[in-house]
C-alpha cells in the first residue's frame, strides 16, 4: 500500500493522445504511488492500453505532461514548450519502467534465458555471468527454471507470459506495466499468470494493470479505475468501485462482462 501523502511515482496531467483525426486520450488525469497497484478496466477501445504505451514510451502524446518518479516523460520542457527527447534519452527513461503485453512479444529465435539476459547485458552494462545468474533467479521465481534453455514455440501461453514477466523484471524497474496479460490464454494458464503477478504485488512493487479479470482487479488493487472513451470516468478502492454504490455507468459496463 502506497503512502498517500507521498510525491507520486507516476503522474498524468491532462494528456492527449490522437491517432490521425481520431482522439484516443482526452485529457487523462491520474496519480499513481510507488508500490500501489491500480488496475484499469473498462471498453475495447477507451484507450487503456494506448496510455500504457504512452508511459513506456510505444507512443507519443500530443499535449499535456506525464512524469514518472518526477522526471517529464518523452519530452524535455523549456519556456511552456515541449520537444522530443534522443532516442538515447528514451531507452534511459524506459529501463525503469517494464512492461509485459497481450502477446508475450519474446524473441523466438532465443532460448527464454537469452530473451531474459539480453537487456540487462546491452542496456545495463552487467556481465554475461551476472545476467546469466539474475536470469535464473527470476526464472526460479515464476516457476520456469526447467525452461531455461528452452525455445518460446516450445512452451505454453502461460508459460511465454511467465516467461515475458521475468524478462521484464530482469532490468529491475521501478514500474511494472501489464496491458490485459491473460486476454490470449486458457483459464487454465490464466491462474498461473495471475499467481505469479499476485506474488510480485506481495514485494511492494508499483503496477498498472490494465485487465478484463473482475475477480483479480478487485483481490490485488490497491485502486480500480474505469476508463472509457479516452477519460478517466470512475476511481475508488475495489470495495467500492465493485459495491452497490458504484456509479450506474459502471454497474452497466460490469453487468456486461459478468
Amino acid at each position: 500500500m502506497s503512502d498517500a501523502n507521498a510525491k507520486p511515482l507516476v503522474s498524468a496531467v491532462d494528456l492527449h493522445k490522437q491517432f490521425g483525426e481520431t482522439p484516443v486520450l482526452r485529457g487523462v488525469n491520474l496519480q499513481v504511488h510507488a508500490g500501489e497497484i491500480l488496475c484499469i478496466i473498462g471498453p475495447s477501445g477507451s484507450g487503456k492500453s494506448t496510455f500504457l504505451r504512452c508511459i513506456n514510451q510505444l507512443e507519443t502524446y500530443q499535449a499535456g505532461r506525464l512524469y514518472v518518479g518526477g522526471e517529464l516523460i518523452g519530452y524535455q520542457e523549456t519556456g511552456g514548450r515541449l520537444r522530443s527527447i534522443s532516442n538515447r534519452q528514451v531507452v534511459l527513461q524506459r529501463r525503469r519502467i517494464g512492461m509485459v503485453f497481450q502477446q508475450f512479444n519474446l524473441f523466438w529465435h532465443m532460448t527464454v534465458k537469452e530473451n531474459i539476459i539480453e537487456a540487462p547485458i546491452r542496456v545495463l552494462g552487467q556481465s554475461p555471468a551476472q545476467a546469466n545468474e539474475n536470469a535464473m533467479r527470476l526464472l526460479e521465481r515464476v516457476g520456469l527454471a526447467a525452461k531455461a534453455d528452452a525455445y518460446p514455440m516450445k512452451l505454453s501461453g502461460g508459460q511465454q507470459q511467465r516467461a515475458a514477466i521475468a524478462r521484464a523484471l530482469a532490468m529491475n524497474p521501478d514500474l511494472m506495466l501489464f496491458d490485459e496479460p491473460t486476454s490470449a490464454l486458457d483459464p487454465e494458464t490464466t491462474g498461473e499468470v495471475l499467481s505469479v503477478i499476485s506474488e510480485l504485488a506481495s514485494t511492494g512493487m508499483t503496477m498498472i494493470i490494465v485487465t478484463h479479470e473482475m475477480g483479480f482487479a478487485r483481490q490485488i488493487a490497491d485502486r480500480v479505475v474505469l476508463m472509457e472513451e479516452g477519460q478517466i470516468r470512475h476511481e475508488a478502492p475495489p470495495d467500492q468501485f465493485f459495491g452497490e454504490q458504484a456509479p450506474a455507468r459502471l454497474r452497466a459496463f460490469l453487468s456486461t462482462i459478468h
